[in-house]
């Protein structure tokens, strides 16, 4: 269905059974997978590309150009997955770099006000609440849940299963399977909730909970419980070491109750 007052570009690919409201504007380039949905007053930009079954809610622009002085109008990307539903006036920008693009996986939920910067990267079945703000080359690994009001700092992790409170300010990666809040932003422990949710036994909790405190064990060094990681033979303690080996910025610091 298309409604009066909208442009479409004749040059843009819009799938089978796509709603497009009115007043929006979708450019040149721009592609929408069937059956997706776009509420009124949203302005789809050139390079972007929405999967199918989407919900696009008013007010939003997908697909603008970076806020980032590096970008000299190359073709870049911005390109969202299957299933995926933005609320009300979120802004995601397309990515800096010939070819690169700017991504969320399928089945995301990006509540109202969101922002995902450029080179951003969200995994599938993540979550983030209202006004959160994502400076460039993010990274929020699959079923993270990101609370509102965060601010991340560019270059930023969040880890796979992880859940950052409301009003954090990150300035460090957050591990996978971590509960981390506040401001300067800590590690509480792990996220039990979201573990139970995601069908995690009793047994691999609390093997988590273990490479939690070995992690964050402060009577060795860093370089001694790295390696006491690496060492170890768990898919989780696998997946918590690639992790840390990567990260640019450091892992959040943790405050730490011994009865987690």
């Amino acid at each position: 269905m298309l409604y009066k007052y909208t442009y479409v570009s004749e040059n843009a690919e819009i799938g089978n059974n796509v709603e497009i409201g009115p007043f929006c504007v979708i450019e040149e380039g721009v592609k929408i997978g069937e059956y997706t949905k776009i509420e009124s007053n949203v302005h789809i930009k050139k390079g972007t590309i929405i999967g199918k079954n989407c919900h696009i809610h008013s007010g939003s622009v997908l697909g603008d150009l970076p806020q980032d002085l590096a970008f000299k109008n190359e073709e870049s990307f911005l390109v969202i997955g299957d299933n995926v539903v933005i609320r009300e006036n979120c802004v995601f920008h397309k990515a800096t770099g010939a070819g690169n693009a700017t991504i969320i996986g399928d089945n995301c939920y990006l509540m109202a006000y969101v922002h995902v910067a450029h080179n951003v990267k969200i995994g599938n079945n993540v979550i983030v609440a209202n006004g959160t703000q994502f400076a460039g080359f993010v990274e929020v690994e699959e079923r993270a849940f990101v609370s509102g009001l965060i601010a991340v700092h560019q270059f930023v992790r969040i880890g796979k299963y992880a859940m950052v409170g409301g009003s954090t300010k990150l300035v460090k990666d957050v591990l996978p399977f971590a509960l981390c809040d506040g401001n300067p932003a800590k590690i509480y422990g792990i996220n039990l909730v979201g573990l139970r949710r995601n069908g995690f036994s009793p047994e691999r909790i609390k093997l988590i909970k273990e490479l939690f405190h070995l992690i964050y064990d402060k009577t060795k060094s860093f370089e001694e419980r790295i390696k006491m990681l690496e060492e170890r033979g768990e898919e989780e303690a696998k997946i918590l070491y690639d992790f840390i080996k990567r990260s640019k910025r450091g892992i959040t610091d943790a405050s730490w109750r011994s009865e987690e």
